[in-house]
């Protein structure tokens, strides 16, 4: 079933954002069954900046396991991306990364892999 809940999980408030060790902090601004943004700062190996990610699965069905979706990766939009449900974990395959970004819930949190070559945990 393609609800983002069952790959995000449920969260509220202030947020870790994690990559082997705490790198920053975020907030989900929205989080619905069909779509989320989230929002964050970070400093990793001595960069800092901002982490920004929205997610609209436009064909809005419970039933489905696959269809069309926008996603918003740091302020870049992709109105033609596409998601596919497996295995417990939620694929997004889209323009604006090399590979395939992958979403699912781990540790009581979220698992976002492959973004920009990252894999980054979201939680508490």
């Amino acid at each position: 079933m393609a609800k983002l809940g069952g790959y995000i999980g449920a969260h509220d408030g202030t947020l870790n954002i994690k990559a082997f060790f705490n790198i920053g902090t975020g907030q989900f601004s929205t989080l619905s069954d069909y779509q989320l943004g989230f929002n964050g700062a970070y400093e990793f190996m001595g960069q800092s900046g901002h982490f920004g990610l929205a997610i609209k699965l436009t064909n809005q069905n419970a039933q489905e396991t696959g269809g069309p979706c926008a996603i918003t990766l740091n302020g870049t939009f992709d109105n033609n991306a596409t998601y596919q449900a497996h295995n417990g974990k939620m694929t997004i395959t889209t323009a604006l990364n090399d590979t395939p970004i992958d979403l699912y819930v781990k540790n009581g949190g979220t698992q976002v892999d492959n973004i920009s070559g990252h894999d980054l945990w979201i939680g508490h």
